[in-house]
């Protein structure tokens, strides 16, 4: 079985450390990539060729590029790169048209709340893999 593969897109260090520890104890094969820039992760998938199933954890709220940002500039890209990949935005906000604005985008599994258990992160892992 090809291992599952993680991006982590936060702009807080920390954050992305803890969520790297969350994916050990959800499926300790999983790949782990981390991108403090929103800019950088997208410069990645552009430039690179994956051929296994790819979750973004993407953090709405950073400065820059925000996460909605980077869901516009994704949704445009051409299908051969952005199959892949499955998107979970993360968000610490509780505003209701927020998180119903991020869950339209095609490409978006599932919209995760700060903080997020291990639990949360194997259930990305079943939608995403099923």
């Amino acid at each position: 079985m090809i291992p599952l593969s993680f991006i982590i897109v936060d702009d807080r260090e920390l954050d992305c450390f803890i969520a790297e520890k969350l994916i050990e104890k959800a499926d300790k094969n999983s790949l782990v990539k981390c991108f403090y820039e929103a800019n950088s992760c997208l410069e990645y998938i552009k430039n690179n060729e994956v051929s296994t199933e790819t979750i973004i954890l993407l953090d709405i709220m950073m400065p820059v590029m925000t996460g909605f940002d980077f869901l516009e500039v994704f949704e445009r890209l051409e299908w051969e790169k952005k199959k892949w990949y499955k998107i979970v935005p993360i968000t610490t906000s509780l505003n209701k048209s927020e998180i119903q604005r991020i869950s339209t985008y095609p490409s978006v599994l599932k919209v995760l709340q700060k903080p997020y258990s291990v639990d949360a992160l194997k259930h990305i892992i079943e939608l995403a893999t099923s």
